[in-house]
């Protein structure tokens, strides 16, 4: 038997896509709850099912539901379009659920499925799988029949009313976006040596496109909203008045609209700032606070080349940083840790 993790990255790799994992005891639903946001990417379609036709499966927009009921012996899979309707089910029979060493969960799946439509489309899948899993010994009778069984329970259960099983999927999705709404990711964003290889003789820095790009990717990406902790956040609006008025920090000032246009044709709009504080020392200092004043952040990573600090003085930031090459500036490789980072449950504040 496959053990199977609910963040979908040995098969689908989806383990870079915004992941959310929580438990749900309502009327409507008692168990394991996870969505995947599907914020990029191009449409995959399954092409088998007669009445569907061509059911999508994955691709921008869409969300993908998982339900692993308390006491049950199923794994559910509702996989929604943009507009909030379900392209199609997926049901996994199940040996058990557990949880891997970083706090996923994962099922044991015993090979047999049910996919569904909301066309009526009702196919019992991998039924050859489980047989041979039978003859070979790895299922003993008890589990082969039990499986056969729960098999035919879901048919029962889900697709006896197929309108009344997506009404039940949409309202368990809807308390869950409701919950993951109060919860915010945070890209706390250095500009030298992050998007541009900073150039000492130059007044103003002239920032990489491809960093920019890159950035921009991994904003729609994860969903996250950008905090900027350099330096240059000395030109935004909460300080620029102070900084000239003292005549201070001159070149900041003057490079901070260049990031905000330069950011601007990229779609990306920065947030806030981090607090500019003489009692705070450092960024990691500023970082904590900033911390501690937004309780809503549920995840976060530093994107940093760690000229003038290492967060070493802080290992629960350090382990949320992502460090940049500050000769190269912001690479692809930097944008896949950094969403290991924000689906790491270990550093989540649910």
């Amino acid at each position: 038997m496959t053990r199977k993790r609910l963040i979908r990255d040995k098969k689908w790799f989806f383990q870079h896509y915004p992941y959310f994992q929580m438990r749900m005891e309502n009327e409507i639903f008692t168990g394991l709850v996870s969505l995947i946001q599907l914020t990029d990417g191009e449409y995959l379609y399954w092409d088998f099912l007669p009445q569907a036709g061509k059911a999508a499966v994955a691709g921008k927009g869409m969300v993908w539901l998982q339900l692993i009921p308390d006491r049950g012996s199923r794994a559910i899979t509702a996989m929604f379009l943009p507009d909030k309707r379900v392209s199609v089910w997926y049901v996994d029979v199940i040996e058990e659920a557990a949880y891997d060493a970083d706090g996923v969960a994962v099922f044991v799946d015993k090979y047999l499925d049910v996919i569904f439509t909301p066309q009526g489309d009702v196919k019992i899948d991998d039924r050859d799988e489980l047989d041979a899993a039978y003859q070979s010994g790895e299922l003993s009778r008890e589990q082969y029949d039990a499986a056969l069984l729960e098999g035919e329970a879901i048919v029962d259960e889900l697709c006896g009313d197929i309108p009344a099983t997506e009404r039940w999927c949409r309202e368990i999705l809807e308390n869950a976006e409701k919950e993951i709404e109060q919860k915010q990711f945070v890209i706390f964003l250095d500009v030298d040596g992050v998007l541009d290889v900073f150039d000492s003789n130059a007044y103003i820095q002239k920032l990489i496109p491809e960093a920019i790009e890159r950035l921009s990717r991994l904003v729609t990406r994860t969903n996250a909203k950008i905090v900027v902790i350099s330096d240059w956040r000395y030109g935004s609006k909460s300080y620029v008045e102070y900084c000239r008025e003292n005549n201070i920090f001159a070149a900041q000032c003057d490079n901070w609209p260049y990031l905000e246009e330069a950011l601007k044709r990229e779609s990306i709009s920065i947030h806030d700032v981090t607090t500019w504080d003489r009692e705070l020392k450092t960024r990691t200092e500023e970082i904590a606070a900033y911390l501690e004043s937004n309780p809503q952040i549920y995840n976060y990573v530093i994107l940093d080349d760690c000229y003038s600090d290492d967060y070493s003085s802080n290992p629960e930031l350090q382990a949320h940083l992502v460090y940049v090459d500050a000769l190269k500036g912001l690479q692809d490789c930097d944008l896949m840790k950094t969403c290991e980072i924000m689906n790491c449950l270990e550093l989540r504040k649910w």
